[in-house]
């Protein structure tokens, strides 16, 4: 019994630490996402910060958006630096690709989806979508009377967002796992090292209970062995009285028994 006690409370404390690590490695792993996400998304937002001072910098020369110089060269250079970047776009204020890394996309309409993000973004100074394969990060760009004109959006890998959240998924269920197969053979000693006293305690109850149903001779009394437990002496000590008149009782029938006998 002491042991099922000891088990049943083990359970109990694997259970909840379980619970808990479950809970603090669902909080991290979206905490990670999170600022990985952030992350990310600042350090493209620098780099398309420095095309976009470029490009403003011709328009303030009165160059209109669609007839830059130079740019197609720069956002290929700035694509084949990170190999995560998919594609680097400049589309204006109609959504039509004036600028892309890559060639196809000229001329095309970019999506609707990329179109509602850039315009609710007005007022700020970045914006982003998400599509299946990919995260998108774009800026405004503003004429010199602060209108705006069109938007950079630069396209980046999804797959190593992902691959990235899913590695540290991964190590947080490993540690998770860990602490809780750590944690539960010592919450089985503790919980036998504190329930030892216990256990002492109930055997004692147990053996004392035995000796006064069975009325061994000589048995320990409980009303003298539990002084520190007032009502189970005093449960003693009516068990005892009780078991007296019964065997009064006992002895009284088996008398007049005899005398109805004679």
């Amino acid at each position: 019994m002491a042991f099922g006690l000891a088990s049943q409370l083990t359970l109990a404390l694997a259970a909840i630490l379980a619970a808990g690590v479950a809970i603090t490695a669902t909080l991290s792993q979206h905490m990670f996402e999170r600022t990985l996400a952030d992350f990310l998304a600042s350090r493209f937002e620098f780099e398309l910060n420095d095309i976009r001072q470029r490009v403003q910098t011709q328009m303030d020369l009165g160059i209109a958006l669609a007839e830059l110089q130079g740019i197609a060269e720069e956002l290929d250079e700035y694509r084949r630096a990170d190999e995560k970047i998919l594609s680097i776009e400049i589309f204006d204020d109609t959504g039509i690709v004036l600028f892309s890394t890559d060639p196809s996309f000229i001329g095309d309409l970019v999506t609707e989806e990329w179109v509602t993000s850039w315009r609710a973004s007005r007022g700020r100074e970045v914006w982003s979508d998400l599509e299946r394969d990919a995260r998108v990060v774009g800026v405004p760009l503003r004429d010199n009377l602060g209108r705006d004109v069109g938007s950079l959006a630069l396209r980046y890998s999804r797959d190593f967002f992902d691959d990235t959240v899913a590695e540290q998924t991964a190590r947080l269920v490993i540690v998770g796992a860990v602490v809780v197969l750590g944690m539960t053979p010592l919450s089985i000693i503790g919980a036998m090292i504190m329930l030892r006293r216990l256990r002492g305690e109930l055997r004692g109850i147990s053996d004392s209970l035995d000796e006064i149903t069975n009325q061994h001779a000589g048995g320990v009394a409980l009303d003298e062995m539990r002084t520190d437990h007032p009502e189970l002496a005093a449960f003693a000590t009516t068990a005892r009285a009780a078991y007296d008149d019964i065997d009064a009782a006992i002895k009284e029938i088996r008398r007049l028994d005899e005398e109805e006998a004679v």
